[in-house]
């Protein structure tokens, strides 16, 4: 069984308070869940559940005084039975253990005019596994994302329409001490259209437009090099952070016909 259930109460035409509950599950690589013999090693391997059951609830206020504002902001906690953990390493995400999430988040919408029209949507969060952690171990939750923001401005005008957005997210834990952080990365990115018909549109997009220096991806955890493995100098690995870059300032143009 999933019960939910959700509450909304209307204090005025602008305000509204809502609260909602709910149990569920959460899918594990069915890999996992299926395998018999361990592909690197050949060894039999423990399966894993399929689903696991999680619980979560939100309280939260909207405000819309007009069609042209609207906020909302809510406070939010997600325990799960299991959280699962990517394994950087084999490529790879294994059940790991019981957590629990908790955090604050807000959205705004604005069209001061027919031209113009603003977002922003903001996120903190806290994750964390709960009991007590294995030796050598904390509850941190590797790569859980604890600051995020999103905006973006829209301007349109007849045929042409400009936005510009942004993307932050801040700095996290990458392994369960919290010893090792990422850097945060921040992105602006450009994009144009022009509605020369009916049929053909015409598009310029530039990401990255700050040239900023981040990585999209950051993971840590041990590994070794093929010249390692090659003389049998590898061991248990070499804990080191493994990144993926953001791309640089790329400039796009493109067009589209609609038939």
């Amino acid at each position: 069984m999933t019960p939910k259930a959700g509450l909304a109460f209307t204090v005025n035409p602008a305000n509204e308070l809502y609260l909602n509950a709910g149990t569920g599950f959460h899918g594990n690589d069915v890999r996992g869940a299926t395998i018999t013999v361990d592909p690197q090693s050949g060894l039999p391997a423990e399966r894993v559940p399929a689903l696991v059951k999680g619980h979560g609830a939100e309280l939260g206020w909207r405000f819309q005084p007009s069609e042209q504002f609207s906020l909302t902001t809510a406070l939010w906690m997600l325990n799960l039975d299991s959280e699962l953990v990517y394994v950087g390493d084999a490529g790879t995400t294994e059940p790991g253990r019981p957590s629990n999430r908790r955090g604050i988040e807000a959205t705004m919408r604005w069209m001061p005019s027919s031209h113009w029209s603003f977002d922003v949507d903001a996120a903190l969060s806290r994750a964390r596994f709960r009991g007590t952690p294995p030796e050598g171990e904390g509850n941190y939750i590797d790569n859980a994302i604890e600051t995020a923001v999103s905006a973006g401005v829209v301007w349109t005008s007849g045929p042409l329409m400009a936005t510009l957005r942004l993307r932050y997210m801040g700095p996290r834990a990458l392994d369960t001490t919290n010893t090792v952080r990422s850097s945060s990365t921040t992105l602006l990115n450009f994009g144009s259209r022009y509605a020369v018909n009916k049929n053909l549109s015409l598009g310029l997009d530039v990401f990255n437009l700050a040239g900023s220096k981040g990585n999209d991806i950051e993971y840590f955890y041990a590994s070794c090099t093929a010249g390692e493995v090659a003389r049998g100098a590898c061991g248990s690995g070499i804990d080191d952070r493994h990144i993926h870059p953001m791309e640089p300032r790329t400039v796009r143009v493109s067009a589209r016909w609609t038939f």
